[in-house]
């Protein structure tokens, strides 16, 4: 069984940032009270407070874990209550995604299903993604586009 799990390094730098943007957001409304010049801390407030609320709904909603056993596939989005099972029969196509980039390489499993949906993850935010590429290539090798 592949267990597929946000990794701890991705979600530690995006709660990092996601609090930096909070506590700029916090420090510039408790500082515009005693400000003669208060364009500075409007813009302060209005950019930090809705970037850092952004980012924590999207991250908080694209999180998910993915099972794979047996040509079973199960992905748990925890913040959307939301659950999709299929199995191998259901896969219309996967592709694997690689782009050089100047940090490295980045790299990105997509399958698509019969009914429209699809599942994404990548090798920078989710750990056991090597299996899963793996296990696709093994058992799904005529479904690769």
């Amino acid at each position: 069984m592949i267990v597929s799990k946000p990794k701890i390094g991705t979600l530690f730098s995006v709660g990092l940032f996601i609090f930096i943007a909070f506590g700029l957001f916090i420090y510039g409304i408790v500082q515009i009270q005693s400000a003669t010049d208060r364009l500075w801390w409007f813009i302060l407030i209005y950019t930090s407070g809705p970037i850092g609320l952004l980012v924590l709904l999207k991250i908080l909603f694209s999180l998910k874990t993915i099972k794979v056993s047996k040509e079973k596939f199960e992905a748990r989005f925890p913040f959307k209550f939301k659950k999709i099972s299929f199995t191998g029969k259901d896969i219309d196509h996967w592709f694997h995604t690689s782009i050089k980039t100047y940090g490295g390489l980045y790299e990105e499993l997509t399958i698509k299903l019969l009914s429209g949906k699809q599942l994404v993850m990548s090798k920078q935010e989710n750990t056991e993604y090597d299996k899963t590429l793996n296990y696709l290539k093994k058992k799904f090798k005529k479904l690769e586009k």
